[in-house]
């Protein structure tokens, strides 16, 4: 897959989030951008999804996306199954989408509430239905916002051990945004870390550790975490000047 920012204006209330950027993804596995809150990664996801246009320059090669919120978004009136074939039928008949919808239910684990609805889930049940949503639908690119930031350490590890693992059973390219190193260096193949307004590219960095490395507790990636929050220092220090 290759995707590229290029020479992308875009902002909100005259003000430009983004100016002239320019920025290439082109590999196959999960890309981390990195950045404070509030410094226009969730925008970036927009516009890769076409639910925004920039002002001016083009996102290329932009394709079909599935995505995972902060939240669920699951309708309460709709049973597990249900909301996982949503999206689906748009792309297969109805038999197909609900052999596709129940096929990643199982794969999360939920087999077993593929009737329930979602208020009678636990938070982390639902965020599995999510995710089964997201890879049911068969988009090459998945978007991640920040789904898992609102779970305990125990069960965001879990949630996203999950994602890897259905990404080696379907492989897809990924997108997430975060502002947490140590989740880009647990997740990604790729941290692209993201600066000042207008946002600027403050570090590009391939993530080659193996996965015991990874580990939250790994000395290998503290050091990596170290040289991260040193490329995000300069927004912070913006962000706290009145």
């Amino acid at each position: 897959m290759q995707l590229e920012f290029d020479r992308v204006s875009f902002g909100y209330g005259g003000e430009l989030l983004f100016d002239d950027f320019s920025c290439a993804f082109d590999h196959s596995g999960i890309l981390a951008l990195l950045g404070p809150s509030g410094c226009g990664k969730t925008t970036l996801l927009h516009l890769i999804a076409r639910l925004r246009e920039p002002f001016s320059g083009a996102v290329v090669g932009a394709p079909e996306v599935g995505y995972l919120f902060q939240e669920p978004r699951l309708l309460p009136w709709r049973t597990l199954a249900q909301n996982v074939e949503i999206p689906v039928l748009t792309a297969y008949g109805k038999g197909e989408a609900r052999d596709r919808a129940l096929r990643f239910l199982g794969l999360v684990g939920l087999s077993d509430k593929r009737n329930a609805y979602p208020d009678q889930l636990s938070g982390g049940q639902r965020q599995r239905a999510a995710m089964a949503r997201a890879f049911a639908y068969p988009a090459p690119l998945i978007l991640l916002d920040e789904p898992f930031q609102a779970l305990d350490l125990p069960l965001r590890l879990q949630l996203m051990d999950l994602f890897k693992e259905l990404l080696r059973v379907e492989e897809r390219a990924a997108v997430m945004v975060t502002h947490d190193p140590r989740e880009a260096i647990y997740l990604a193949d790729r941290v692209v870390a993201l600066s000042g307004k207008p946002v600027r590219v403050a570090l590009d960095r391939r993530i080659d550790l193996p996965d015991d490395d990874r580990a939250y507790s790994s000395s290998a990636a503290a050091e990596l975490e170290a040289q991260l929050f040193a490329a995000l220092a300069p927004a912070a220090a913006a962000e706290d000047r009145p």
